[in-house]
């Protein structure tokens, strides 16, 4: 009986005619006994007492679909990773908002923790959330790369900072991995491998990785094949040089 929180409801009372609503149960007759989830599912609702084996048989059966019972530490982990979760993203910190959800990942995946908790139920639910809409996105990506170069080289760099900032949420690392497979082969190879010399550049947080990058661009410049790579080329080296719009403008 430790896995569970007994309450006994009197049947006369407001609170037992909303319970009826939110629980159907079998038999009209008292006692009756409900054993609910964490997520309010009904596992048992019936009129009568279990006898013998049929109590602690029963009580089994509800916990084999309980799910993870977490402990106070477990409960606290969740808290905290979706409060931070939630605050980072709010600031526009994405990166650093999915990798605060990865912190629970000994209690679960996010998105697949086996608890039906509130605190796993909103970690899980902010992972599939968040999923749903990058997959979204990748899906509209993905219908830009039928265009022209210049679609195409957009659509590729809003794909690398899509990986770069959710790449570490593992719901999403089978559509990412889909739109790798079929949209940077053969076909766009070139494209792809300088529109990472070009992220790489507008990510660049240091004095070094900026030397270094201004080096990498002066190549694109004047060596890339692709017009369109010139160009952005040519935007980033005037943001990361101080000439013109800044990196966060591009």
């Amino acid at each position: 009986m430790a896995q569970f929180v007994p309450v006994k409801l009197d049947v006369a009372s407001d609170e037992y005619a909303q319970w009826r609503q939110d629980h159907p149960s079998e038999g009209n007759t008292i006692p009756k006994l409900f054993i609910v989830r964490a997520d309010g599912e009904t596992l048992y609702g019936r009129s009568g007492s279990l006898k013998g084996q049929d109590l602690p048989n029963m009580l089994t059966r509800a916990l084999q679909n309980s799910g993870r019972i977490l402990n106070a530490k477990e409960a606290s982990l969740l808290t905290k990773a979706a409060d931070e979760f939630t605050n980072l993203k709010q600031e526009n910190q994405v990166e650093k908002a999915i990798k605060a959800l990865g912190r629970v990942r000994k209690i679960g995946e996010p998105g697949k923790i086996p608890s039906y908790s509130q605190p796993a139920s909103r970690v899980n639910q902010l992972a599939i959330e968040t999923a749903t809409n990058v997959k979204t996105e990748l899906d509209t990506l993905a219908a830009k790369m039928d265009g022209e170069n210049s679609d195409k080289l957009n659509a590729i760099m809003e794909y690398l900072r899509i990986k770069r900032e959710y790449g570490a949420l593992k719901l999403l690392k089978p559509e990412l991995a889909s739109f790798q497979k079929i949209h940077t082969g053969k076909a766009n190879s070139q494209l792809t491998r300088e529109a990472k010399i070009i992220d790489a550049a507008k990510t660049a947080d240091s004095k070094s990785k900026r030397a270094r990058a201004l080096s990498r661009l002066n190549d694109l410049i004047t060596k890339s094949e692709i017009e369109e790579i010139k160009v952005l080329s040519t935007q980033v080296k005037d943001g990361l040089t101080g000439e013109g719009e800044s990196l966060d403008d591009l």
